[in-house]
């Protein structure tokens, strides 16, 4: 008796191996997949000048990282309600991945090819980018972007 339950306790966990395998990969995806979309319209809110969705789409106390140092997320956005603010901004995100770091915390890592100025002051044509998303209460939301200017192209020797 204790045999057969042993075979069938095999059995059984060797044929649902793969399909348990199977489901957090597809969980992970689609994950994934919602992340990056996620991604996506918080760069076009950017390019539209949507601030209602960008803040949508991030925690109050959210913060980013660039080339000119760090701001909360709401300081720019009382920057960008300010009639002297000033943005024209092209984008074309590429390379889009999601690391997983826990069931909360993911990372979407991306190379963004820009053309613009805010401020009066050129966007860097290429940067490397990473934005920080938690889930809190169910929804997904940004809490830390950086971007990283891309090194000078070398010269062929």
């Amino acid at each position: 008796m204790t045999k057969t339950l042993l075979a069938a306790a095999a059995v059984l966990l060797l044929g649902a191996g793969p399909t348990f395998a199977q489901m957090p990969e597809k969980k992970s995806m689609d994950k994934s997949a919602a992340l990056m979309q996620k991604e996506e319209a918080m760069l076009t809110s950017i390019v539209k000048k949507d601030w209602t969705t960008f803040k949508s789409l991030m925690l109050p106390d959210a913060w980013s990282l660039d080339e000119n140092g760090a701001m909360s997320i709401a300081d720019f956005l009382k920057m960008t309600a300010d009639p002297k603010f000033d943005l024209s901004i092209q984008q074309k995100a590429s390379d889009m991945k999601v690391i997983d770091v826990d069931a909360t915390s993911k990372l979407v890592t991306y190379k963004l090819e820009q053309k613009g100025t805010m401020m009066g002051q050129p966007f860097p044509p290429v940067v490397y980018a990473t934005t920080v998303w938690v889930n809190r209460g169910g929804a997904w939301k940004a809490i830390f972007h950086q971007e990283s200017t891309a090194a000078p192209k070398q010269p062929n020797k």
